[in-house]
């Protein structure tokens, strides 16, 4: 990539973040209703990739939960 002088884009989180923001999900302090439009079971993984793939029925982000 470097060697070909491209650039190199991504809207990936950060990681390192994620402990202290799940904590503050959990507390109530951030709210992600507005956010999360869809909401699948482990065993519908594949369903729910290919819904936010496509952008279907309005998705935003879909949050998967363990069966």
């Amino acid at each position: 990539m470097y060697g070909k002088n491209l650039t190199f884009k991504t809207g990936g989180v950060d990681g390192c973040d994620c402990k202290e923001i799940l904590h503050l999900i959990e507390e109530g302090k951030i709210d992600t209703t507005p956010l999360i439009t869809h909401r699948f079971p482990l065993s519908r993984i594949e369903e729910a990739y290919t819904l936010f793939e496509e952008k279907c029925d309005g998705v935003i982000k879909v949050a998967v939960y363990p069966d």
